[in-house]
C-alpha cells in the first residue's frame, strides 16, 4: 500500500509505523485463521464444536403415555424351581393363623449362587511313534496350548477387553470377584496376547479374503503408541472386517493389505493414497454433503445453494434415478459454479479431484455412495480409544487387530463371540 499524496511530511512517519503494523496484523490474522480451520472444519466431531444451541421450548402436554397406549412388558419366564412360603402364628401376638385367605403368586429372575471355579489337573502322556519317531501327545479341548488359565476363562478375558471395553484392572478386579482368582493386570495383558497369538492364523484368513474380495470398504483413523502417532487401517467386505495398525498413512499400507493389482471396488473417503493403487474408486457422498454443509452454514448464498444442488443430487444417486453419463454432466456443472465463488474453491478441488468417483455405484450393483459401513465398523476403535489413550508398547497394536477384527467378522456374520473364541482355542 502506497502512502497517499494528501498526507503531509509531518504525518508520514506516523503513517508508515500504522501501514506497517496493519500489514503485521493482516499477516498474523491469516495464519489464525488457518490454525483456526484445524479445529473447526466440516470433520470436527460434535463435541470440539462451540454451538449455541436455541433452549428448548417447554411442553404442556399431559406427561406419561397417551391414551389407549398399550404397554410392553418383559414376558414372565417359565419357572425353574418353586418355593412355597408358610407362617404358623402371628408374628406380632403369637395367635395361630389358620389357613391363608388368598395366595399370591409371584416369579422373581435371580442370579445363581457364584460356582467354584474348575480345577483340572491333566496327566499327559507323550509318546515316541516308531515310524515317525516324532513325539506325540494326546489334545484335548480343555487343555490350553499354554499357561494356567483355561480356555472359557481365556475367551471372557479377551471379550471383557474388546467387547466389553474394561481396563486390564477392571477386569482382573471383576473375575477376582466373581470367582475368588489370583488375577493381576499383568496376568490379563498376557492372556489377551497369547488368544491373539493362538488366532492369528484366523486373522491371516480374512486378510486373503478381503484382497480376493469383488467389493470392499476402507477407512483409517489415527492412534497413540508410546505417545507417538500411528494409524488404524480398516478394510472390509460384506462377510469380513481386517482392523491393522501402522506407523504412516501412505499407498505402502494399501498395497500390502490389496496387494498391486486388486481387481475390486473399493469404497473409501477422500485419501489420495487410494487411487493410486486400486483403478475402481467410489468416493464417499457423505464426507462430501458434510464439506458442502459447513461452507453453505458459514458463507450462506451460493454456498447453500450449492449444498441444496449437492443433496438432490445425491438422492438421485442413491435411489438409481439418474444415469451416469447425467450425473457426470451436473457435477461438472456445479464444479464450473463453485470455481467462479473464491470461498467455493476448496470445494471445487474436492468435486473435481474425484470427478468420475463420485458415480461408480451408478455402473456396478450392490455399491453404496458412502462409506458408512466401514465408520460404523471402525467407531467401536475410537470408543476404546477414547478409554485407553494409547498403547504403553508396540505389541499392544498387534493384540488389537487380531481380536478386533475376529470379533468384528463374526459380529458381522451373524455367530456369538463368546462360542466361537471358545471352538477357536479348543480347536
Amino acid at each position: 500500500m502506497e502512502i497517499p499524496p494528501e498526507i503531509c511530511e509531518k504525518c508520514k512517519p506516523f503513517f508508515e509505523v500504522l501501514l506497517q503494523r496493519i500489514i503485521e496484523l493482516e499477516k498474523k490474522n491469516q495464519e489464525l485463521e488457518r490454525r483456526l480451520l484445524a479445529y473447526e472444519n466440516a470433520h470436527t466431531p460434535p463435541s470440539k464444536q462451540q454451538r449455541h444451541y436455541p433452549k428448548p421450548e417447554g411442553s404442556f402436554g399431559k406427561r406419561g403415555a397417551p391414551q389407549g397406549h398399550k404397554g410392553i412388558t418383559r414376558e414372565i419366564p417359565e419357572p425353574t424351581e418353586t418355593k412355597t412360603l408358610n407362617l404358623k402364628n402371628c408374628p406380632d401376638c403369637g395367635l395361630p393363623l389358620g389357613k391363608p385367605k388368598r395366595i399370591e403368586r409371584r416369579v422373581v429372575e435371580e442370579l445363581p449362587d457364584p460356582r467354584p471355579l474348575r480345577i483340572i489337573e491333566f496327566f499327559i502322556p507323550h509318546y515316541q511313534c516308531k515310524k515317525c519317531c516324532k513325539e506325540v501327545v494326546p489334545a484335548d479341548a480343555e487343555l490350553p496350548q499354554s499357561g494356567r488359565l483355561g480356555n472359557n476363562l481365556q475367551s471372557e478375558i479377551s471379550l471383557m477387553k474388546y467387547e466389553d471395553r474394561l481396563p486390564h484392572r477392571k477386569i482382573a478386579n471383576t473375575l477376582n470377584r466373581q470367582y475368588d482368582l489370583d488375577l493381576s493386570p499383568a496376568t490379563v495383558l498376557g492372556v489377551t496376547k497369547r488368544v491373539a497369538a493362538q488366532l492369528e492364523p484366523e486373522y491371516e484368513k480374512i486378510r486373503e479374503e478381503i484382497r480376493t474380495s469383488s467389493r470392499a470398504n476402507a477407512d483409517e483413523t489415527g492412534a497413540k503408541v508410546e505417545g507417538k502417532k500411528w494409524w488404524l487401517w480398516l478394510f472390509m467386505t460384506a462377510k469380513s472386517v481386517l482392523f491393522t495398525f501402522r506407523k504412516r498413512r501412505e499407498a505402502k499400507v494399501i498395497k500390502e493389505i490389496l496387494g498391486e493389482n486388486y481387481k475390486g471396488i473399493l469404497t473409501v473417503d477422500g485419501l489420495k493414497a487410494y487411487p493410486k493403487i486400486v483403478k475402481t474408486i467410489q468416493r464417499c457422498w457423505a464426507h462430501l454433503l458434510r464439506e458442502a454443509k459447513f461452507l453453505a452454514q458459514k458463507h450462506k448464498g451460493q454456498a447453500r445453494i450449492l449444498y441444496e444442488s449437492l443433496c438432490e443430487l445425491f438422492e438421485q444417486v442413491k435411489q438409481k434415478k439418474v444415469t451416469y453419463q447425467k450425473a457426470i454432466s451436473q457435477m461438472k456443472l456445479f464444479l464450473g459454479i463453485a470455481k467462479a465463488y473464491q470461498e467455493l474453491r476448496k470445494i471445487a478441488v474436492l468435486l473435481e479431484n474425484g470427478l468420475e468417483s463420485w458415480f461408480t455405484c451408478l455402473l456396478h450393483e450392490n455399491v453404496e455412495p458412502t462409506n458408512n459401513r466401514a465408520e460404523q465398523q471402525i467407531r467401536e476403535f475410537v470408543i476404546q480409544r477414547k478409554i485407553y489413550s494409547t498403547f504403553r508398547s508396540e505389541q499392544g497394536p498387534r493384540t488389537a487387530e487380531i481380536l478386533l477384527s475376529l470379533l468384528a467378522t463374526w459380529r458381522l456374520r451373524g455367530f456369538n463371540p463368546l462360542r466361537m473364541l471358545r471352538t477357536s482355542l479348543s480347536s
